[in-house]
């Protein structure tokens, strides 16, 4: 159902997967946020209160997470509020709307990645008979809810569009370069271009820009 073999993962997630690796973190059981947060001297307590962050010191953090909600969502605001600490720094109380909101859906992007990364997502897909069988299956594989599973697939689905259309965009620009040497505008017809070879005209066409 998805092709990821021309995959390229965006800087967060590159940086996540070049972790998981050099720590030997290949499927979805091996993702352990606690043990995470406790090797980067992050501190997590399970509290009856909306999940946040704390800075105590320079160098001493604390994520609270929400232990009301079902176990899968306190997952994923446990891998947001570390997002936040392992992204940003500082109180966001006090910064503008609008950087506060950059922090927050880089915090959400961070969960994605961070609890379902792309390498895993192609180990784990099986035969579903519908989408929403499939992510059922996955949120069952990842531990996480339905909702948010279904939420990575969009996200998935868009970056492989993105990379089909940067990869459609390059043939067609290695195509239209090949055989000549360079362009020249035509002097009295802005509309057209001589194509260039070896100090040859081999040929016009029409401007791309025009």
């Amino acid at each position: 159902m998805f092709d990821i073999s021309q995959y390229r993962p965006v800087h967060l997630e590159s940086s996540i997967v070049t972790f998981y690796r050099n720590n030997h973190i290949r499927s979805p059981q091996d993702i352990d946020l606690e043990l995470f947060a406790h090797d980067a001297g992050i501190w997590v307590h399970f509290l009856a209160q909306p999940s946040t962050n704390y800075q105590f010191r320079s160098d001493m953090y604390t994520v609270i997470v929400d232990n009301r909600l079902p176990w899968e969502q306190q997952r994923v605001e446990m891998a947001h509020e570390l997002g936040h600490v392992l992204l940003h720094a500082g109180r966001q109380e006090f910064m503008k709307d609008d950087w506060r909101a950059l922090q927050e859906f880089q915090a959400d992007m961070f969960a994605m990645y961070s609890l379902v990364p792309t390498f895993m997502i192609a180990n784990c897909i099986t035969q579903a008979s519908s989408r929403a069988q499939l992510v059922n299956q996955l949120a069952y594989s990842f531990d996480v809810p339905q909702p948010f599973m279904d939420a990575r697939l969009t996200l998935l689905e868009q970056r492989l569009y993105t990379i089909a259309a940067e990869n459609q965009m390059a043939t067609a620009i290695r195509e239209a370069t090949a055989g000549y040497d360079y362009s020249y505008r035509h002097p009295t017809d802005r509309r057209v271009e001589y194509l260039v070879k070896d100090g040859s005209v081999v040929g016009t066409r029409r401007r791309a820009d025009i």
